[in-house]
C-alpha cells in the first residue's frame, strides 16, 4: 500500500529510484492485523496491513514486508540491507500473560512473606471494571501466575533504612534454589524486604542460582524496580521472569527470520514507556513490554501534534480488537503505574505493576467486537472474534455478529474495497449472523438491527472516552481527537460529535491504519532509572539534586552501553509526590536540574511543590489541596532519551486560489447507499478515492473516504478538511 504523504514517492521509492535511500522500518503486530510503515531518507512514506498470523507472529510480519516491496515495486532484500532501524511492537508478552503461557516461576521470599501475590493488596477488585466490583460475592482474585508450590522463604531481613537485622542463611538459600529447579522452574524471582534500601541479599541468591544453573534466568525486584511496596515489587519482579524466557525465545526467532530475508542488524523493540529498546535487551526487561504496541500510536500522535501545533489530544486507537484513550497534555503524553487491563476471564492479568507505561486505558469496542443480547439489551463487546475466525463476513467459520458486520450492511465499508480489494468479505454472511442473533430476537429488520450495534458501540466509546479524560481532570472540549486504527475512521465523525471535542484529526493518506507503527518507527531509545527516598518538607535542593543526578548517570550509561552517542542524549526528570499519610502518589515533571538550580532553594523546591498541587487540584478539583498536611516526596523518575535519526513528512502547499487542485471532485471514484442517522435511512453517498486526495481540499458530508486501509466516513453535518500533510481534519458544518 502506497502512502502518499510523499506524491512523487512510488517513483521515487520504487526500484531504481529507491537507490541510496536510507529505510526505517516499525511494524506493530496486533490482535487483528499486522501493520508495517516504510520510511525512508527521500519523504517516501509505505506501510501494508496484513492478517496477523496468532500462531507464528513472525509469519505476518514477515508477509508485511514482502506486501510492501510487491506493493511499491521495490527488492525486499535492497530495502532491507539499506535499513538502518527497524523497530517492533509486539503482542508476544501480553498475550503470554492473557493465555497463562509463560515461563514456570520459582519466587524466593523473605521468610514469613510467602503470601505477596496470594494477598494482593487485600482488595479482590484490583483491575476489575466498575460494575463487576457491584458484584463482590463473585469476585475472586487472579490465579496466580506463580504456583504456591513454587515460592520458597529465605531466613534473612533488613529494616527500612537498609541495615542488616538478620544475615541471610546461605544454606537455605542454596536448598531452596534446588528444590525450585527440581520441580522444574524455568526462572527465578528473588523478592526480600526493604531490598531496595539494601539489595545484597538478593544479588547473593542471583549468584547463587547463577553458580547452580547458569542457564536459569533470575529477576531480583531490586535491580529491577528499587521502589518501595513489597508487593508491587514483587509482582512486577514475578511477571517479568514469567515473561522473560518468552520473549527471549521471540526475539531470537524473529531475529533468524530477519536475518533470512536480507536484515542482518540488530532490531529495537517498543517498551510501554513510549521508546526503544535493543531487541536482545529485552528479555531482561520483559515485563516492560506489555504494553508496546498501544503506547506507540499515543507517540505517533504526540509527534505529529508537535508538527501541527496541537498541544491537547485525546488519542483514540479502534482497531480489530479493543478500543484504547491516550491523553496528551500541554504536548506530553501520560504516564502511569496501574494494573495490567482484566481480560481472560479467571486467569485475568490483574497485577499492579510498577512498569511505568504511557497512560493507556482500552475496553473491548473494536471492529471485531462481538454484539449479542443480554435479555432484550443490545450489547457490543467486549469478547472479539479477533483475527481467527474473525467477523462473519470474513468467511472463516465465524458465526457472531460483530461491528465489522454491522458497517457493512449500513453501507459505511466496501466489500470489493475491503484491505484495498486483497480481501474478499461476504455481506451476505454479516446479514445471516445479524438476523439470527440479533435481529429476529429482538423482532427487528435487518437494517434497524445493525444501526443499533452501529449507535451502541458509537455511545460505548463516547462514554468511555469522556470518563477517562474527567476521571483525569480534563475537559474533553479542550482537545483535538486524533483517531487512528483500522476501524477508528469509520465511527469517529458519529462518537467525536457526542464527545463535543475540539476537533477531530484522522492522520493523512490512510496512515490512521498504521499509525501505531508509525510511531514504532519514529521512537528514540528510552532508558528509565528510579530510585524511592522519601524526604518531608523542609527539603534540601542539593539532594534532590543528588540523587537526580545519580540516577541521570545510571541513565546515560545505559544508552551509552546501546550504542547512542551522548550528544543525543536527553533526559527528563519527574517525583511521584504526596501529602503526607496519604498512600497514593502524583507524579511531577521537574524542569531544569544543574547544580546552579540549587542556588535559590526557595524558588527550586516551591516551584516543585506549586507544580504538585496544581496538579492535585486539577485532578481532584478545585480547594482541595491541603498544604497544612505537609509535602512529601517519594520516588525519584530519570528518563534518558536516545535520539534517532527520523525522516521528515513533506508538506504540501494548498493550491493557490482559483487553481482547480482544490476540488474534490477529482477524487470521487463513485456512489453508494449508506445509512445515516441524522436522516434515518440511506442515502445516495458520495465515495472518495483517500490517495488522490490534496491539501487544501473540503469534502462535505455525507461523504466516505476510502483508503486501503481504513474507511473515513464523514457525517451529513460535517466536512472533511486535508490539511498541509494530508490528513483529515473533521469540522462541524
Amino acid at each position: 500500500m502506497l502512502a502518499e504523504y510523499k506524491m512523487a514517492g512510488k517513483e521515487e521509492g520504487g526500484q531504481e529510484g529507491g537507490r541510496g535511500t536510507r529505510w526505517i522500518i516499525g511494524v506493530d503486530t496486533g490482535g487483528t492485523f499486522t501493520d508495517t510503515v516504510l520510511l525512508g531518507s527521500r519523504g517516501e512514506m509505505f506501510y501494508s496491513k496484513v492478517p496477523t498470523t496468532p500462531r507464528n507472529l513472525s509469519i505476518g510480519i514477515i508477509d508485511s514486508l514482502h506486501r510492501l516491496a510487491e506493493d511499491n515495486r521495490l527488492k525486499m532484500e535492497d530495502v532491507l540491507s539499506s535499513t538502518e532501524k527497524f523497530a517492533h511492537g509486539t503482542t508476544a508478552t501480553v498475550n503470554a500473560m492473557i493465555q497463562r503461557r509463560g515461563a514456570r516461576v520459582g519466587l524466593i521470599v523473605t521468610k514469613g512473606f510467602r503470601d505477596h501475590l496470594i494477598i494482593m493488596r487485600g482488595s479482590r477488585a484490583v483491575g476489575v471494571p466498575q460494575g463487576e466490583k457491584l458484584q463482590f460475592a463473585r469476585v475472586s482474585k487472579p490465579v496466580p501466575i506463580v504456583p504456591y508450590s513454587f515460592t520458597e522463604e529465605v531466613t534473612e531481613r533488613v529494616d527500612y533504612s537498609g541495615k542488616e537485622i538478620v544475615p541471610l542463611n546461605l544454606a537455605e538459600a542454596e536448598a531452596a534454589v534446588k528444590r525450585l529447579l527440581e520441580k522444574g522452574a524455568e526462572s527465578i524471582c528473588v523478592s526480600f524486604l526493604w531490598s531496595f534500601k539494601n539489595p545484597r541479599h538478593e544479588l547473593e541468591v542471583k549468584r547463587i542460582v547463577e553458580k547452580i544453573s547458569p542457564q536459569t534466568f533470575v529477576t531480583t525486584g531490586s535491580e529491577l524496580f528499587p521502589v518501595i511496596g513489597e508487593y508491587e515489587r514483587t509482582a512486577t519482579a514475578a511477571v517479568n521472569s514469567y515473561l522473560s524466557p518468552i520473549l527471549k525465545r521471540y526475539v531470537y526467532a524473529l531475529q533468524d527470520e530477519l536475518g533470512k530475508v536480507g536484515f542482518k542488524n540488530p532490531f529495537l523493540l517498543m517498551q510501554s514507556t513510549g521508546g526503544l529498546i535493543p531487541g536482545t535487551e529485552a528479555p531482561y526487561l520483559a515485563a516492560s513490554t506489555l504494553n508496546s504496541g498501544l503506547a506507540a500510536g499515543v507517540i505517533a500522535s504526540q509527534y505529529l501534534g508537535q508538527l501541527l501545533g496541537y498541544d491537547n489530544i485525546i488519542t483514540a486507537d479502534m482497531g480489530g480488537t479493543s478500543f484504547e484513550i491516550g491523553i496528551i497534555s500541554e504536548g506530553v503524553s501520560l504516564m502511569s503505574r496501574k494494573p495490567l487491563s482484566p481480560r481472560g476471564g479467571p486467569y485475568t492479568s490483574r497485577y499492579t505493576l510498577l512498569v511505568p507505561s504511557v497512560d493507556i486505558t482500552a475496553m473491548g469496542s473494536g471492529g471485531g467486537s462481538i454484539s449479542w443480547l443480554d435479555g432484550e439489551a443490545l450489547r457490543v463487546g467486549p469478547t472479539s472474534a479477533g483475527a481467527d475466525p474473525g467477523p462473519a463476513c470474513y468467511g472463516r467459520g465465524g458465526t457472531d455478529p460483530t461491528v465489522t458486520d454491522a458497517d457493512l450492511i449500513l453501507g459505511f465499508l466496501n466489500p470489493e474495497f475491503f484491505l484495498g480489494g486483497r480481501m474478499k468479505v461476504d455481506p451476505e454472511l454479516s446479514k445471516k449472523a445479524i438476523l439470527d442473533k440479533i435481529a429476529k430476537p429482538l423482532g427487528l429488520d435487518l437494517v434497524d438491527a445493525a444501526k443499533g450495534i452501529y449507535d451502541v458501540v458509537n455511545s460505548q466509546m463516547a462514554d468511555f472516552t469522556r470518563k477517562v479524560t474527567i476521571e483525569r481532570g480534563y475537559d474533553p472540549r479542550d482537545f483535538m481527537l486524533f483517531v487512528y486504527g483500522g476501524a477508528g475512521p469509520v465511527h469517529c465523525g458519529a462518537f467525536g460529535i457526542e464527545l463535543g471535542a475540539r476537533g477531530i484529526l484522522v492522520p493523512g493518506s490512510g496512515f490512521a491504519a498504521a499509525h501505531s507503527a508509525l510511531g514504532v518507527a519514529i521512537s528514540d531509545l528510552k532508558s528509565f532509572s528510579i530510585q524511592t527516598k522519601q524526604l518531608a518538607m523542609p527539603i534540601d535542593p542539593k539532594e534532590v539534586l543528588s540523587i537526580f543526578e545519580d540516577l541521570e548517570e545510571k541513565a546515560v550509561s545505559q544508552l551509552l552501553k546501546w550504542g547512542v552517542d551522548r550528544s543525543q542524549i536527553t533526559i527528563a526528570r519527574s517525583i511521584d509526590m504526596r501529602y503526607r499519610r496519604q498512600v497514593n502518589a502524583l507524579n511531577v515533571p521537574v524542569k531544569g536540574g544543574s547544580a546552579e538550580a540549587a542556588s535559590d532553594s526557595t524558588t527550586f523546591i516551591s516551584e516543585i511543590c506549586q507544580a504538585f498541587e496544581t496538579r492535585y487540584e486539577a485532578l481532584y478539583g478545585a480547594n482541595t489541596k491541603y498544604t497544612e498536611a505537609g509535602i512529601e516526596m517519594v520516588n525519584f523518575i530519570v528518563e534518558g532519551y536516545g535520539r534517532q535519526w527520523r525522516p521528515q513528512i513533506t508538506k504540501h502547499e494548498a493550491s493557490k486560489e482559483g487553481d482547480d487542485d482544490d476540488d474534490p471532485r477529482g477524487a470521487a471514484k463513485s456512489r453508494r447507499q449508506a445509512f445515516f442517522g441524522k436522516s434515518n435511512d440511506f442515502q445516495e453517498t458520495m465515495i472518495y478515492d483517500g490517495v488522490r486526495l490534496r491539501s487544501g481540499m473540503k469534502i462535505r458530508g455525507p461523504a466516505i473516504i476510502e483508503f486501503e486501509g481504513t474507511t473515513v466516513v464523514v457525517q451529513p453535518d460535517q466536512s472533511a478538511r486535508v490539511d498541509e500533510y494530508l490528513n483529515l481534519v473533521l469540522e462541524r458544518g
